[in-house]
């Protein structure tokens, strides 16, 4: 008899927790909430330049600029989320924001929890710094302890830095706003960033006389994408779709002009 209890309790509980999980409403996909909420969010820290950064107190860039036209596409409207870079694919893997333009580039790591839909920007890693011999980024100069370098935590300037010049002491900050100012007060020898950053913020200052240069080898170069939930393949398809569109406009990369006419 107690068995037969068990038994019936058992099949009681079970179907309680499968009549639970079909009243349970399905989780609503990234494209379903854009197109419902008419909004397309958008993730970006506005202090990367020239991919995204403030001017006047709006945003600028050729991130924003991408995401503008995506949203414009969609048509929806568009709302900004700005935060510090380590918290930008968190936000997207949790639903924070629908999608993150800021320059993010693709890793095997960050590949594991989110998705990269299309490259649209190539880039490699430089320094600036106020010394002219520590810009070509020679190892005998760079990776030792008597030098000091500014980097944007959870980045990956950050794994850069530590794989290439273990020996260097490492400053982790919030933003490149940060690194500049470090540099601006001889707190720091160099800061390490995209190289388009680092041209960027050397032209802004032109006054300090900044030196940069490419340091990435050839098989060090980086590639930049939005980044997207891995949830919604019907979004990542059509991210996807937009940017092989931007990038084929006539026949050339449209992506590059929008970062010359910010360099010049």
């Amino acid at each position: 008899m107690k068995k037969t209890f068990n038994a019936l309790v058992a099949l009681v509980v079970t179907c309680s927790m499968f009549m639970t999980s079909c009243t349970q409403p399905a989780k609503q996909s990234t494209l379903d909430k854009i197109v419902t909420s008419k909004t397309l969010v958008v993730g970006t820290t506005g202090e990367q330049f020239p991919f995204s950064f403030k001017e006047k107190g709006e945003l600028e860039g050729i991130d924003i600029r991408i995401a503008n036209h995506l949203a414009k596409e969609l048509g929806v409207a568009i709302k900004y989320e700005i935060m510090d870079f380590d918290q930008l694919i968190p936000a997207v893997a949790n639903g924070k924001v629908d999608i993150v333009f800021s320059g993010v580039s693709i890793t095997t790591e960050r590949n594991t929890k989110v998705a990269f839909p299309e490259v649209y920007f190539k880039s490699g890693k430089s320094i600036l710094t106020k010394n002219k011999k520590l810009s070509k980024g020679d190892d005998a100069l760079v990776n030792n302890d008597k030098v000091t370098l500014a980097v944007t935590k959870a980045t990956t300037s950050e794994t850069f830095v530590k794989t290439r010049f273990p020996k260097a002491n490492l400053i982790l900050v919030d933003g490149n706003s940060d690194a500049i100012a470090l540099l601006g007060e001889d707190k720091v020898d160099g800061i390490v960033a995209d190289f388009e950053t680092c041209e960027s913020l050397a032209f802004s200052y032109e006054a300090s006389f900044l030196y940069y240069n490419n340091i990435s080898k050839s098989t060090e170069k980086e590639f930049i994408s939005p980044v997207v939930s891995a949830d919604d393949q019907l979004f990542v398809n059509l991210v996807s779709n937009y940017i092989k569109r931007i990038n084929a406009f006539d026949k050339s990369d449209a992506v590059d002009k929008m970062w010359y006419n910010y360099a010049k």
